[in-house]
């Protein structure tokens, strides 16, 4: 299979997910309350220093379980860009998030249409893995970021776990998450600090700032 046949598999894979895709990853089997997470949203959210006023980027956003935490975050003066290279994703994410501070785009995270220093953050949660070249892709996030703007890559698995599941699934069995030495010089290389890296059962962190 060719890359591009690649990149057209993993999108068609989440276009034919997403009505589904809260209730698949985050849905409380017991409850049935879309909560399952909840205290990994909350370590997540005092990890990362977003403020009042912030302008933050959602990269592979997916439907937006993001979106309700971030605007806590970030408050009515502050504003989201949703992006996604699924459109059926961001057609969800819309209809389920009708904030005047949420701009919506669907777009590849490696082309990324937005102005160059114009986002206090940008947050890749459950995403990185299938960003077909990580290299450019954080080469566009640093371009998109101010100086001393911040970078976070999350997950709610380790880097193990993320990648065996991965492996389980035709349309991403290619999609890894590169090990902790392939990360930070990834980052390192295109003009960011690591601040923080966890790596352990259940949660994956890794924060790093554009340097100036």
């Amino acid at each position: 299979m060719t890359g591009a046949e690649m990149d057209e598999a993993r999108k068609a894979y989440f276009n034919d997910s997403a009505e589904k895709w809260i209730d698949l990853w985050y849905r409380d089997p017991e409850t049935g309350r879309q909560d399952r997470h909840a205290k990994d949203f909350e370590r997540l959210f005092a990890l990362m220093p977003l403020k009042t006023g912030d302008s933050v980027l959602d990269a592979g956003c997916g439907t937006g379980v993001l979106v309700p935490y971030l605007l806590d975050a970030v408050g009515a003066s502050g504003t989201i860009c949703e992006l996604d290279f699924a459109p059926r994703m961001i057609e969800i994410n819309r209809r389920l998030h009708p904030a005047a501070n949420i701009r919506f785009l669907v777009a590849d995270v490696e082309q990324t249409p937005l102005a160059c220093a114009s986002c206090d953050a940008a947050v890749c949660f459950s995403c990185f893995p299938h960003f077909s070249d990580k290299g450019r892709a954080v080469e566009t996030l640093a371009g998109i970021l101010k100086p001393q703007g911040i970078l976070i890559v999350a997950h709610f698995a380790s880097s193990r776990g993320i990648n065996a599941r991965h492996k389980t699934c035709a349309a991403v069995r290619h999609d890894h998450l590169p090990d902790e030495g392939a990360m930070r010089k990834m980052m390192e290389t295109r003009g960011f600090a690591i601040e923080a890296f966890i790596d352990e059962e259940g949660f994956y962190y890794l924060q790093a700032r554009k340097k100036a």
